[in-house]
């Protein structure tokens, strides 16, 4: 198993519902994509990452709505084994990282350019 993505995606329930931001772990298992919602142990397969995602997408809301005619949403948080946590935070980092080094690599040259230049901050919530 190789973990290549890391994301955070809501799911949308038509107009009704939308899940807060959830930990999705993209990772390629001899031939397929394999897509683990880490919050609810809930996993699919596809041949390519949209395949996946939406195979996921169906086992999540499966997963939902069996939840609430059992009358077990309490209980619907069941986060996954702490190696794919691991393997999450680890691949999210990275992907931060390279995101943030891109965006400097790009402004760089006006960072440089203009040393004399008064930072100021603005700071916002996910």
């Amino acid at each position: 198993m190789k973990a290549i993505k890391a994301m955070r995606i809501r799911f949308n329930f038509g107009d009704s519902w939308t899940s807060p931001y959830l930990h999705i772990l993209l990772s390629q298992e001899n031939e397929v994509i394999v897509a683990r919602c880490l919050d609810f142990t809930v996993s699919s397969h596809g041949n390519n990452e949209s395949d996946a995602l939406n195979s996921l997408t169906e086992a999540v809301k499966e997963c939902i709505i069996s939840a609430a005619e059992n009358d077990a949403l309490d209980s619907i948080y069941d986060p996954s084994h702490s190696k794919y946590w691991r393997m999450f935070n680890e691949l999210e980092a990275k992907q931060v990282n390279a995101r943030l080094t891109k965006s400097l690599r790009k402004s760089i040259p006006s960072i440089i350019a203009d040393k004399s230049a008064v930072l100021s901050s603005e700071v916002s919530h996910a």
